[in-house]
């Protein structure tokens, strides 16, 4: 009987198994020359199937001129993704003029995290980075170059996004609706850099982190209905821009300046008079410096430390 019952056990155990096995599904490309073109769709095609969840896992290597995963702002082709549990993503470009897209669709990170990961070196490359429906989502971009554009969209929960940018004219734009959220770092080398942040939702733990380094650059950030959340923005440089808003309670905007001719403008307001005070802090060096900051509620703090000459700040706490 013993035997029976391990014999049994063991077909059981193997059937899993081939299940499990049958359950993945793996696509990799590599492309080596001009003018190439690549996409690759995963999708399960009955998500209520109570058997086995499926791991997708997809990844485009090119290396050449002109070649795209997709069409810019990854209206077309690239990687499709949706209806998996555990998946990847991965699209590497090395040469001018690329488009790279990544969608992924009601993806669920409860058996491997989501991940989604866009790696470019060359010039005028444009990534986006597109994520629904999808929990544990971590979206990377990194890019390496000039006039390179960066999107990513999500909705979802334990969401993350780092992106990283070194070139000249550069823009990032990021979005988060559902929430909590794990954060959003940007990096920014070069001049006329230009990084915006909305987050939107009823949790966010971890705000949007911007660091930029040259002149000229621009950092926004918009918060709604987030608790408990925290802004950074630190610049380096001259004739920089940082713009926050923020709605909700108990929220940190923490902005650092270092050079001339900066402008930091901070707006919170908190829709519930119960709701905990949110508070601003911004710190400039240099000259010809400008603060400003709008607060609007109960239990506020607004602290402005200016080092340098022809400095000016205003606060507003009403």
């Amino acid at each position: 009987m013993k035997f029976s019952l391990s014999a049994i056990a063991a077909g059981v155990t193997l059937a899993c198994a081939c299940q499990l096995a049958a359950a993945q599904s793996n696509v990799t490309v590599t492309q080596q020359g001009n003018a190439n073109t690549a996409s690759a769709e995963q999708v399960v095609p009955n998500p209520n199937d109570p058997s086995v969840p499926r791991a997708a896992n997809a990844t485009i290597i090119q290396v050449g001129n002109g070649n795209h995963a997709g069409g810019a702002g990854a209206r077309s082709g690239g990687i499709y993704q949706r209806d998996n549990v555990g998946t990847s993503a991965l699209i590497q470009q090395h040469g001018t003029a690329n488009n790279a897209g990544i969608t992924q669709d009601g993806t669920r990170g409860f058996a491997g995290r989501v991940e989604a990961t866009i790696t470019q070196a060359g010039n005028a490359n444009d990534a986006t980075i597109r994520q629904h429906i999808v929990t544990s989502s971590p979206a990377i971009i990194e890019q390496t170059g000039s006039g390179n554009v960066a999107a990513v969209e999500q909705g979802g929960a334990d969401m993350i996004v780092r992106t990283t940018q070194n070139g000249v004219g550069n823009r990032v734009t990021i979005s988060q609706t559902g929430g909590p959220f794990g954060g959003s770092n940007v990096t920014q080398t070069g001049d006329g850099n230009t990084a915006s942040v909305l987050t939107s939702g009823a949790g966010a733990p971890s705000g949007p982190s911007i660091v930029q380094i040259g002149t000229m650059n621009n950092a926004s950030t918009v918060q709604i209905n987030t608790f408990g959340s925290s802004t950074s923005i630190q610049q380096q440089g001259s004739g920089n821009h940082a713009d926050t808003d923020q709605t909700g309670g108990d929220n940190l905007i923490d902005i650092n300046q270092n050079g001339s001719n900066n402008l930091a403008s901070v707006s919170q307001a908190s829709p519930v008079e119960s709701s905990p005070g949110n508070r601003a802090l911004i710190a400039q060096t240099g000259s010809s410096n400008s603060a400003t900051v709008r607060q609007v509620g109960q239990n506020y703090v607004a602290n402005v430390s200016q080092v340098g000459s022809g400095n000016y700040t205003n606060i507003y706490q009403h």
